[in-house]
């Protein structure tokens, strides 16, 4: 199974807690990294997780953050990578890499080359992508539609932060996914939110249309 995360509420957690925004976006990556993860990576029916890190629309926040973000993602692979080696964890980028600067695509490059034979479990990180941007880019390509996406599908959608839409998130890969809302911004969140909604999603009849 393939567990999404709209990652939400990092600015406003920030916002909240009297902080710069920066380190909003720090807490909200360790709580992917400590309290997300763990979790997902224990259970025997998940081999997936699919993190929003930054969609095609967020190059329209300021320069300034912009580059933080970039900058934060490039730090992140840098302190993550001997760990999800150690693992077994694959790292795939989805979305686009022209528009990403230099060092961070060469730290991209790296941990995909680097984690290529893994296969205990998979992280896909969307980078500079958005649903729709993914559908049009495939659509170019030969072959498939379908064989030419770049994240496989979704059982389970969770977003922090207490919005209820998708944001262009995997629009294609979303169609029989569950959906979890959480009002507590991505900083907030602790193991046991995630084990409280894996055992929800247990309870749920997923009929595909049948």
């Amino acid at each position: 199974m393939n567990f999404g995360i709209i990652a939400d509420g990092n600015r406003r957690w920030a916002r909240r807690e009297g902080i710069q925004s920066k380190k909003g976006h720090e807490k909200g990556f360790l709580a992917i990294k400590n309290e997300i993860l763990p979790v997902l990576y224990e259970n025997k029916e998940i081999n997936a997780m699919t993190v929003y890190a930054f969609s095609t629309e967020n190059w329209k926040r300021s320069v300034l953050e912009v580059k933080y973000l970039m900058e934060l993602c490039n730090k992140m692979l840098e302190i993550w990578l001997p760990e999800l080696l150690e693992k077994e964890i694959k790292i795939i980028h989805c979305g686009r890499k022209d528009r990403i600067p230099g060092f961070l695509k060469n730290k991209i490059n790296e941990a995909e080359e680097k984690s290529k034979d893994n296969t205990k479990f998979t992280i896909y990180l969307c980078l500079d992508y958005g649903g729709r941007d993914e559908i049009l880019r495939a659509a170019e390509k030969e072959g498939s539609l379908e064989n030419n996406l770049e994240v496989a599908d979704l059982d389970i959608i969770l977003r922090t932060g207490g919005d209820h839409r998708l944001s262009n998130f995997c629009i294609w890969q979303a169609a029989y996914a569950e959906f979890f809302f959480l009002d507590k911004f991505l900083p907030e969140i602790k193991k046991n939110d995630i084990e409280e909604l894996l055992e929800d999603f247990k309870n749920r009849d997923r009929r595909k249309g049948k």
